[in-house]
């Protein structure tokens, strides 16, 4: 979709569902959500399990709603029987927090901290709340960089 395009069609054709999507997994929600990014992309019809199965492009990241409650993003499927920690790996996720020089690793499972130097903050994902298109360019950056 165009950046500025945040009407999507209320229903997708037939046609719509054969254009290139990728596919990501709420894992948890808070004031903001947590979501995982599948590897595979395609079209809308793409089985669920070929999608889980490719495993994740980046370590999970927070979100802001607005993707779906504006309805630029859709629900197209669901995991029967969810559950993050053994379907999202949760227990070893993990989130650096801080600013300058006070940098936390966070253990989300645990919420368990401890301090972390700024060469090693760039293994983990930083607690930064992403908008959807903010979030859909860095899916294309690395959709480019592996093809």
């Amino acid at each position: 979709m165009e950046r500025n395009d945040w009407k999507l069609k209320v229903k997708l054709s037939e046609d719509d569902l054969d254009k290139h999507f990728a596919f990501g997994r709420v894992i948890e929600t808070s004031s903001s959500v947590l979501v995982e990014i599948f590897k595979k992309t395609g079209s809308a019809k793409t089985d669920i399990n070929e999608i889980i199965n490719s495993g994740i492009m980046f370590s999970p990241v927070q979100i802001f709603w607005d993707g779906i409650v504006k309805k630029r993003w859709r629900i197209i499927g669901q995991t029967e029987d969810y559950e993050k920690i053994q379907d999202s790996n949760y227990n070893n996720l993990k989130m650096v927090y801080g600013m300058d020089e006070d940098f936390r690793l966070r253990d989300l499972s645990t919420e368990k901290e401890c301090n972390i130097s700024r060469e090693d903050i760039e293994k983990y994902e930083f607690s930064t709340v992403w908008f959807p298109i903010d979030l859909e360019k860095r899916i294309l950056e690395k959709i480019s960089e592996s093809s």
